[in-house]
């Protein structure tokens, strides 16, 4: 790891930064421009939140490549804010959601499943060619806290084991 008091380049960029920049930096994630954890934890508290998981993702990473995840990290993130959800994205395929009532969560988020699933994507696969995937899918679970949601989430995915 750099030591930042020794990265001059780094310590200059940071230095000139606007303060929309350095906002943007501190609470949107690059890889899907949603906001990021740090912006749901500092933005208003709702009822209810969510906690998604992409399914696959490693499969796809293995088979095709980290391109091809980013590739469908990003979609799902834009399928989320499709459906109107107030997406952010935590880390790796990990996203959260706020919301109203958990009706109106659930409903939106299995609108999203729908939507993943049955829309093909293309990716670069290692070899350089075009490949379609015909679709995703990622379990969820509905809480009044993250605790509570991650919880709900495990038990979707012990679930979707055991219809396996």
């Amino acid at each position: 790891m750099i030591e930042r008091r020794t990265d001059h380049l780094t310590r200059k960029r940071v230095a000139e930064m606007s303060a929309e920049e350095m906002r943007r930096a501190l609470l949107v994630s690059e890889k899907t421009n949603l906001p990021n954890r740090r912006a749901f934890d500092e933005g208003e508290a709702s009822p209810f939140v969510a906690m998604s998981d992409v399914n696959g993702l490693k499969a796809l990473n293995d088979q095709f490549g980290y391109t091809a995840g980013d590739v469908l990290i990003s979609r799902f993130a834009n399928v989320l804010v499709s459906v109107g959800l107030d997406a952010y994205h935590d880390k790796g395929d990990e996203f959260l959601c706020k919301g109203k009532s958990y009706p109106e969560l659930n409903q939106k988020l299995a609108q999203a499943q729908h939507i993943l699933n049955h829309q093909p994507f293309p990716v670069v696969a290692l070899d350089g060619r075009i490949t379609t995937i015909p679709g995703a899918d990622f379990c969820f679970g509905i809480g009044t806290s993250l605790a509570e949601a991650e919880r709900s989430l495990k038990h979707q995915k012990e679930l979707r084991k055991v219809e396996k």
